[in-house]
């Protein structure tokens, strides 16, 4: 009886030496409200005013020099101009990215209403937008249909992927479309996107990092 209870004990003690990490399904509920409540469209909002401010800022700036520059943003695609939320809920977070391009294909991304509104104003102001994504070169068709559906019925260029690419190299892909840019006689204003695969490297005077806790891109 006595080894019994030692094997116990040492059993018991076992049990309280780890501390359980939080329940998905926990983590997906949180993650739910945090979009239901408004509180992520509010962080999205917070960002994408100060990109739009500082937009302001040298727009009116290029105006007062003898040779004004000229003036662009970039704006990345998913969970930046257009919303996939309702496609990463229907999958319960999870799926193959192969289902998430199918759902992408049919078009029905709404646009995230803050990144519109810089659009909209970049527009207004005549500074060349450029749309740089980690969708594919198969993806094209649908992501004008999409883009322009939305609202964002003009740019100056739409970059994706070729089908072929490494997805680990995201960064560097958007880091050498950044730089084509520039060596085409741009001056990027603003790089805005939700993923730090969006932002790294050079070619931009200002980088915004939109919140997005429902996946992650190197």
């Amino acid at each position: 009886m006595r080894t019994m209870l030692i094997i116990l004990a040492a059993f018991t003690f076992t049990l309280n030496i780890y501390s359980e990490p939080e329940n998905l399904s926990k983590i997906k509920e949180r993650l739910i409200a945090y979009h239901d409540s408004g509180k992520y469209s509010q962080d999205l909002a917070s960002v994408s005013n100060e990109a739009l401010n500082y937009l302001h800022f040298r727009i009116n700036q290029n105006a007062q020099i003898k040779n004004p520059k000229k003036l662009a943003i970039v704006l990345d695609i998913d969970e930046t101009s257009l919303s996939n939320y309702a496609d990463l809920k229907r999958l319960d977070f999870g799926g193959t990215p192969g289902m998430l391009n199918a759902l992408e294909n049919q078009g029905h991304d709404p646009a995230i209403p803050s990144t519109l509104a810089l659009y909209n104003y970049a527009i207004a102001n005549q500074i060349a937008v450029f749309f740089v994504t980690e969708r594919t070169e198969l993806q094209r068709d649908a992501t004008i249909s999409n883009l322009k559906n939305a609202g964002y019925d003009k740019w100056a260029g739409l970059y994706l992927k070729p089908d072929n690419a490494n997805d680990s190299l995201v960064a560097s892909y958007k880091t050498a479309v950044r730089k084509k840019i520039i060596s085409e006689g741009y001056d990027i204003a603003v790089n805005i996107g939700d993923q730090y695969s969006d932002l790294k490297g050079d070619y931009a005077d200002m980088k915004y990092k939109l919140v997005d806790p429902y996946y992650y891109v190197n």
